[in-house]
Parts: structure tokens; C-alpha cells; sequence
């Protein structure tokens, strides 16, 4: 706060304290009132002067805030036309609209570069994404034609096999199946079997995937089945996946390393994975999204 300003207040202190004093006569009132309004008008003056206005204005082209040098042009313009501050004014207060102008024109020209931009990713976007599902529609189809198809016309499904998943039991595997009935929704059969000549009686596989393990035990009595002949012994489970099967055959299906342990009573055998049954576990998963399946158990 500048000395002129400070006497300024001070007496209109003093004013208002000798106004609100008893005793004052109407004349000294009066020339009071007047020296207050006074006053006020100075003091009004230093806030928005000519010359306070003008510099802010010129701080704020300096700046390039130009839409706020524009108001205080036309402030001044306002309460004191006639000043000689006017006439500069006057002169600035254009240089202030066209640095707005070209700011509202670089504005726009980079909101168009934006919007042209953002365009051309979506269009790019739009190009890989339609690629990325043809490439999915052909991989899943090119799935399908791995599978061998059978049709059981008693129970009206449909059944799916990799070409390389053995048919019979006398062979060991591990691999699944698809089921489909017509106007459903696939489902998937774990199959695991074991041919030896000497029995294990299987109670549990042990699964072994990069390091983590899975254990599948019968859920009933019974669910591991067991026959032999004059090719040996079998032991095998069909299971209908569900949840913990379907984590289980996708870490399989895209493990490095995987082995199986085939647990008995006393007993027990250990075989590996092999890629051509990892590849075939993928095949199959490939065929039952195709047909319209998913991993909701």
C-alpha cells in the first residue's frame, strides 16, 4: 500500500469517527460528506486509474494473456474515454484481439489435427481388429478340420476327437473330447488312460505343469474304470470337465514341461506329456471355442 493511499484511508477514518460524534452542525456535515465522496473518488482512482489499467494491460499482452488485456483496454476505455492513456489504448486493445484470434485459430487448427489424428488410430485400429478376427475365425477353423467327427444318432450327439487321440483303451493317453447335441452348447470330456501289463488300481493322477501340481482323485467309487484281455490291462477315467478339469488341461495344453503320475494302492507309474498330446489338447480347446463354447463351468 502506497503513502497517498494510506493518508487516504486514515482520513476517511477520522471522517467517519467525527460523523458519528453529537455536535456536528449541517454545514460541517455537509463539507465532510463531501470531502468523503472525494475521498472515495480518489481512492477509486488508484484501483482503477488510467494508468494502473494500462500497465496491467500491457503485463498481461506481455504474457499473452490477451483476453484479460482485452478487459482491462476496455476498462479503461470505459471510465476514462478522454484520458491520454485512452488514446494507447485504443492502439493495444487491437493488438490484443488479434493475439486472441490466433490463438482461437491455433486452437482450432490443433483440435482438427487431434480429431484427425484420433481418426486415423481408430480407422487403424478398426483394420487390426477385423484382421485379428479373421486370423481367429481361420486359425479356429483350420482347428475344426483336425478333429475326427462321429455321430451318435441313439443320443443324437455329435463327438469330437483329435486325429491323433487313440480310439480305443488299450492305448495310453491323455486327452479330451467335445459332446455336442443339437442347439447346444458344447461340453468337454477329460480322458485318462493307462495301459500296462501289470495292474496299478488307480486311485489318483498326480499332474505336474512347469513346476505346479494338480491332483484329480475319483468323486465316487467306481469312476476309474479297469478291464484287461489278451492285450494287456487298462485302467481309465472319463470325467465331464468342469472348472478345476479345464484349468488343468489348459496349463497342460500350453506347459513346457508336463508329467503325469499314475498313483495305486501300492503301486505307481510316472509318463510325460508329450508335445503331439499338448498339441492336440489345443486343437480340441480351439474346436470348442469354434462351436460355441467357453470356460463358464
Amino acid at each position: 500500500m502506497n503513502k497517498r493511499t494510506l493518508q487516504l484511508l486514515t482520513i476517511g477514518f477520522l471522517l467517519t469517527g467525527l460523523i458519528g460524534c453529537a455536535g456536528v452542525s449541517q454545514n460541517e456535515y455537509d463539507t465532510l460528506k463531501a470531502e468523503n465522496e472525494k475521498l472515495k473518488k480518489e481512492i477509486e482512482d488508484l484501483k482503477y486509474g488510467p494508468d494502473k489499467l494500462l500497465n496491467q494491460a500491457k503485463v498481461y499482452i506481455d504474457n499473452k494473456d490477451f483476453q484479460k488485456a482485452k478487459t482491462e483496454f476496455q476498462n479503461l476505455l470505459s471510465k476514462h474515454p478522454a484520458s491520454p492513456q485512452s488514446t494507447e489504448a485504443k492502439q493495444l486493445i487491437i493488438i490484443a484481439e488479434n493475439g486472441i484470434n490466433e490463438q482461437k485459430n491455433a486452437d482450432e487448427k490443433l483440435k482438427i489435427e487431434q480429431e484427425v489424428v484420433e481418426k486415423e488410430r481408430l480407422v487403424a485400429a478398426d483394420k487390426a481388429n477385423a484382421e485379428k478376427v479373421k486370423e481367429e475365425k481361420e486359425r479356429l477353423a483350420k482347428a475344426t478340420i483336425k478333429m475326427n467327427k462321429k455321430y451318435d444318432d441313439i443320443n443324437e450327439v455329435t463327438w469330437y476327437r483329435d486325429i491323433t487321440s487313440p480310439n480305443y483303451v488299450i492305448y495310453n493317453g491323455f486327452f479330451v473330447v467335445i459332446g455336442q447335441s443339437k442347439g447346444s452348447k458344447p461340453w468337454l470330456i477329460l480322458v485318462i488312460q493307462y495301459a500296462a501289463d501289470n495292474w496299478l488300481f488307480i486311485e489318483s493322477y498326480t499332474i505336474k505343469v512347469d513346476g505346479k501340481t494338480y491332483t484329480i482323485s475319483e468323486n465316487s467309487y467306481g469312476e476309474i474304470k479297469r478291464d484287461s484281455g489278451s492285450l494287456g490291462i487298462r485302467e481309465w477315467l472319463n470325467r465331464q470337465v468342469g472348472a478345476t478339469e479345464y484349468e488343468i488341461i489348459k496349463a497342460v495344453a500350453y506347459g513346457k514341461d508336463a508329467k503325469i503320475r499314475f498313483s495305486g494302492k501300492d503301486y505307481r507309474e510316472d509318463k510325460t506329456i508329450t508335445e503331439q498330446q499338448k498339441l492336440a489338447l489345443r486343437n480340441v480347446l480351439d474346436t470348442y471355442t469354434a462351436l460355441g463354447g467357453d470356460g463358464a463351468f
